[in-house]
């Protein structure tokens, strides 16, 4: 049999029997670019947060945020909250506050928040949309880092003004413990 009869053969096979009957159902969605948008103001409020916190001039943090969300929006991914995450920590080394600034656990849940935005929205395409249910699958671990860091930046700030750099220290270590126990592996 040459190549010709072998095609002819499976087209004729492939079309002797019906195709099966497939049903899809779609819930709520939700289009790409709020996620890009989202993930723009995230970048820009972390910059923005950890700007506010050190001696520098406002204004170019100002700039530094809006190119960073700029890119954030129009280049969605990794690269862009991470590197806001980076800029937010360079910018904390300069705050006045000594030995460690207890607004990182409270600007901390909006770099995790700004990082996971990013993710998402760099894995879909600017004219498609997300299922709210495939962002609901993960929300519910992103919340109990959210909120675990939200009560570790509390108590922080309730003690920030007493001597208590093993409290700080017990506070990133309960932050690790709880990012390593509920991320993936």
């Amino acid at each position: 049999m040459n190549l010709a009869a072998e095609v002819a053969e499976l087209r004729r096979r492939r079309t002797e029997r019906p195709l099966p009957r497939v049903r899809v159902e779609h819930g709520r969605t939700v289009p790409v670019w709020v996620l890009r948008t989202a993930a723009g103001a995230a970048v820009a409020a972390l910059v923005l947060a950890s700007g506010r916190r050190s001696g520098l001039v406002l204004e170019p943090v100002v700039v530094l945020a809006v190119l960073l969300a700029a890119w954030a929006v129009w280049r969605p991914g990794g690269l862009s909250a991470h590197l806001a995450v980076l800029l937010a920590g360079l910018m904390l080394l300069g705050s006045s506050v000594s030995p460690v600034d207890p607004a990182v656990f409270w600007i901390a849940p909006c770099g995790y928040l700004a990082v996971r935005l990013c993710w998402w929205a760099g894995r879909s395409g600017l004219r498609s949309r997300v299922e709210l249910a495939v962002l609901r699958r993960s929300g519910g671990r992103d919340l109990a880092v959210v909120a675990a860091s939200l009560v570790v930046g509390g108590g922080a700030w309730l003690v920030a003004g007493v001597p208590v750099g093993g409290l700080v220290v017990i506070g990133g270590a309960a932050l690790l413990a709880l990012a390593w126990s509920l991320l993936p592996r």
